[in-house]
């Protein structure tokens, strides 16, 4: 039996509501206990990137307990106690998909899954994490990616009930291929002399973001998207400046390339580089910056 390995399917993004600072109070550092994945998993995540070995006192599931579960819960579906504080859905890492990625397949590499991390979403409720480890945190990118995986196993294990001939061996493959890094998305330097062209930079919004971002770029576009599970979410105001993957120029790059997966917003791939840095410089003019 041939099974094709499919990427996952990739819609678009918005942004959400900018959080007050209060709700915060209850924290993604709060333990809730062991998550039920068992850490001897990790061996089969299939991650790009240097390995940093595991310290001995640690495991990605306590790491995870102690500063994921609050809000992703226990076991990853985003059904942690802390989630009815937060103006954002925890995402569910079990069902949807990675938002901040630089591969041409939307899965996320390491160094995709340890920035998201160490960093937070920024404008969101997910705080940054810069009081762990370098080990700790490669630990909690590969228990997350994991997680990911054995919860696609169980999707298509679901998928197959009726096929006999398709065994659990063949499922893992499956799962591992789909959430396997393809060809990452390099950041090209700007051309000697470039200097951003609003008129195009204009031209070139109104054509690709302007439907959903509206023409002012304050998210008042008659488009109003969903995310993959059809759920109704916003639309980022660009003129606030509050872009969750990065407001420097090459982050904005990599959102504008590769789209944000999960949600509406597609990725750029019929763009030529300059026509990319002319967007990204065109957003940050709508934010008020250079």
């Amino acid at each position: 039996m041939r099974i094709l390995a499919e990427a996952p399917e990739h819609k678009a993004n918005r942004p959400m509501p900018r959080r007050s600072g209060a709700r915060w109070s209850l924290g993604c550092k709060a333990v809730l206990g062991l998550v039920t994945l068992p850490a001897f998993l990790l061996g089969s995540c299939k991650m790009s990137g240097p390995v940093v070995p595991m310290p001995p006192s640690e495991s990605g599931a306590d790491l995870f307990a102690a500063h994921c579960a609050a809000c992703h819960g226990s076991t990853g579906a985003g059904e942690g106690p802390a989630r009815i504080a937060l103006e954002v859905r925890p995402r569910d890492f079990r069902t949807e998909s990675f938002r901040y990625v630089s591969t041409m397949n939307y899965t996320p590499t390491q160094a995709d899954l340890v920035q998201t991390i160490r960093s937070g979403r920024r404008h969101g409720d997910m705080p940054a994490h810069p009081q762990l480890t370098d080990q700790e945190v490669v630990l909690l990118a590969a228990y997350i990616h994991e997680i990911a995986r054995l919860g696609l196993v169980e999707r298509l294990t679901k998928d197959f009930a009726d096929d006999p001939t398709t065994t659990l061996e063949e499922i893992n493959e499956i799962a591992g291929e789909r959430l396997t890094p393809d060809e990452i998305i390099v950041v090209p330097e700007l051309a000697a002399g470039f200097r951003p062209n609003t008129s195009v930079g204009r031209e070139l919004y109104v054509a690709a973001c302007a439907s959903c971002h509206g023409p002012t770029g304050r998210g008042d576009g008659l488009e109003k998207p969903e995310d993959e599970h059809g759920n109704p979410i916003a639309v980022r105001d660009l003129t606030l400046g509050a872009f969750r993957g990065g407001t420097s120029p090459k982050e904005l790059f990599k959102r504008i390339r590769c789209g944000i997966p999960g949600t509406p917003m597609p990725s750029q791939y019929g763009l030529t580089d300059e026509e990319i840095w002319e967007l990204v410089y065109y957003s940050r003019f709508l934010a008020g910056m250079r």
